[in-house]
């Protein structure tokens, strides 16, 4: 069975390079996009994707906020956030708010899709970059 994927971001041509890449993968189907968190959080009730790839920074809700209102509602969808920057605060308030994995926009293609395989199976992935807060609790926000 094929895993179900909605991309979440402000950028039409990251929305349109993640789709492009996961389709190159026999068991992965794009099922939808979102260019905001409102509409991000619509369509993950109407379509009720298995992961989310949930842009951490856009236009009045942030994909932190976004996150908290989906897992609230539909908490068996998996996210997966997408940043720019490998903020350890960030990272935090995203697992907090429900995510399963934090990911840098700048991640090889592999990577974004080992991480969706993973959190599939119920664990969780943090990208190159990006210290994982579930092992090193302490870590002080590096920006």
């Amino acid at each position: 069975m094929a895993i179900s994927i909605l991309i979440v971001d402000d950028h039409a041509m990251i929305r349109a390079l993640l789709t492009r890449h996961l389709h190159m993968e026999h068991d992965f189907v794009v099922v939808g996009e979102a260019e905001d968190g409102p509409e991000g959080i619509s369509k993950a009730g109407a379509l009720t994707p298995d992961v989310i790839l949930m842009d951490v920074a856009m236009p009045g809700m942030s994909g932190i906020e976004a996150t908290r209102l989906i897992h609230d509602r539909l908490p068996q969808i998996k996210v997966l956030m997408l940043t720019l920057y490998a903020s350890n605060e960030n990272c935090r308030r995203a697992l907090q708010s429900g995510a399963s994995g934090y990911l840098l926009k700048d991640s090889v293609d592999d990577e974004v899709v080992t991480a969706i395989r993973s959190v599939m199976k119920g664990g969780y992935f943090f990208g190159a970059g990006v210290a994982n807060p579930l092992e090193n609790p302490g870590l002080a926000d590096n920006g």
